[in-house]
């Protein structure tokens, strides 16, 4: 298996329903805000308004997801394999999210960094030396 080209089609998909959850969760809010022009909607005589700041931030961490499976699929075309610190990141970075958020897609980070290794095991064909 192409560990770097199953985690970077994985980080695309998951940013794609990150920011399709985002939009029609918060389609109201994006409204609002493409109404009053975008330029720093996201504040009101001073004070931060907590929900056009978290969908910001919830549409932009679906883009990085989109842009780092991107990077991913690029060394799969060169055949350059992933860091070996990534994957462990990848599932530590899932496991502190679910312990904040138990109720989220960080479930679909430990599943991306969990699946390669168990297909590699089981599905690994034994040599005939």
């Amino acid at each position: 298996m192409n560990r770097a080209a199953f985690l970077g089609n994985g980080l695309i998909a998951t940013g794609l329903l990150h920011n399709l959850v985002g939009l029609l969760m918060a389609w109201d809010v994006l409204t609002e805000m493409h109404q009053e022009g975008w330029f720093a909607t996201t504040v009101d005589s001073g004070s931060m308004l907590f929900d056009r700041e978290a969908i910001v931030w919830f549409l932009s961490s679906g883009v990085l997801f989109l842009l780092l499976g991107s990077v991913l699929r690029q060394l799969s075309t060169y055949q350059i394999p992933v860091p070996r610190s990534f994957v462990p990141s990848l599932i530590l970075f899932g496991l502190i999210l679910v312990i904040i958020m138990p109720l989220s897609g960080a479930y679909l980070l430990i599943l991306l960094g969990v699946l390669p290794v168990l297909i590699d095991k089981f599905w690994r064909r034994p040599s005939h030396l």
